[in-house]
């Protein structure tokens, strides 16, 4: 978890130019370097790998320490469930030194490609399969490029767009079914034609998505809402 947290903190003053005749004072916000982290209540530095040990977190900004001895039951409650909430090996920095963590089995980034079973197969659009902290997508020459509209989050849509174009995908007219198939591993997701609904050699127009019944909740939230409540009305209709 140390390794996730820059030596940083926030603190807030008053700066003397911005007290008022009325006597306000406005509380500005600041960034102080800290070489050595210790407990906000007893000072003690933190030593070895901090086992115990919690900071103190204001909207993700690290605000202060405490150590196993000064921590309260209340306090020490909550750092155990985000202990078991939280990935702690995946914790990311942002510029402004706000921490973000990931829930535990979550993603919080995300990696595309292709896949081997994309170049045997010509029939397969789409991979995706979830190595938490990474959602990995595989596209190929053959995808449907509007598929780079099926996930939630901006940043997705543009890797994968992004992946697609570099492979020639073009965007296709066909609609999208889905399929619950128990034999499905929970942390995969396959968008493959439908050869199963054409009728006399015609096209049906169709991709399926293909899908565990148990598929890990994760892996569901990377989809655009629409497409994750089709998804799930297709498991309870089982």
């Amino acid at each position: 978890m140390w390794d996730a947290i820059k030596r940083k903190r926030r603190s807030r003053h008053p700066e003397p130019e911005e007290v008022e005749e009325g006597g306000e004072v406005e509380e500005v916000e600041e960034v102080e370097e800290v070489t050595d982290l210790v407990c906000d209540r007893c000072k003690r530095p933190l030593q070895g790998e901090g086992d115990g040990w919690n900071v103190v977190l204001d909207k993700g900004y690290a605000m202060g320490y405490l150590c196993p001895d000064c921590q309260t039951g209340e306090e020490n409650a909550e750092a155990e469930v985000h202990e078991a909430t939280l990935d702690y090996s995946a914790g990311r920095v942002e510029e402004d030194g706000r921490v973000r963590w990931p829930a535990k089995g979550a993603w919080n980034s995300v990696s595309t490609g292709t896949h081997g079973a994309m170049r045997e197969n010509k029939a397969i659009h789409m991979l995706v399969s979830l190595e938490p902290p990474v959602l990995r997508v595989a596209v190929g020459p053959q995808s449907d490029a509007r598929l780079s509209g099926l996930f939630r989050t901006e940043t997705c849509k543009k890797a994968v767009h992004e992946a697609m174009s570099s492979k020639g995908a073009r965007p296709g007219t066909r609609d999208l079914a889905y399929l619950v198939d128990s034999g499905m591993d929970a942390t995969d997701v396959w968008v493959v034609e439908d050869h199963v609904r054409a009728v006399g050699g015609i096209d049906s127009h169709k991709l399926v998505v293909v899908y565990s019944p148990d598929i890990d909740p994760h892996l569901l939230d990377a989809f655009a809402p629409e497409y994750a409540d089709s998804m799930r009305e297709a498991i309870h209709a089982q």
